[in-house]
């Protein structure tokens, strides 16, 4: 799979992350530490605990680092858990939404992984 195919496997653009990050190799070494990123498991251990401050700061972070990547739709799911969780406590929308970040999250690793 070409770098390419993997922004369009997801919907996104890669021409978008180029102006950023200017060379593909560094695209592709930076989607490649994604993989070690703490932050999805540490929004996941704060649900699990009940910790909404530490989620709040794990989604924040996640939306932060799937932006400079250009994964804009695990971004955008990042940045919808982070408002709800701003208050530093759960809603009832928070589990929903958490969802809606893993299946984002694991869409952008699969594809990911296939890249490499």
């Amino acid at each position: 799979m070409t770098l390419s195919e993997f922004y369009s496997s997801l919907g996104e653009s890669l021409d978008e992350v180029l102006e950023r990050l200017r060379l593909e190799s560094r695209i592709v070494k930076y989607l490649g530490l994604f993989l070690s990123d703490p932050s999805f498991n540490e929004l996941k251990d704060a649900f699990a605990k009940n910790d909404a401050q530490t989620a709040f700061r794990a989604a924040h972070t996640l939306k932060g680092v799937a932006a400079n990547l250009g994964l804009n739709k695990l971004s955008a799911s990042s940045s919808e858990l982070t408002e709800d969780l701003r208050p530093c406590a759960f809603t009832a929308n928070s589990q929903a939404l958490l969802e809606k970040v893993e299946t984002d999250y694991n869409a952008a690793v699969e594809g990911i992984k296939a890249l490499q």
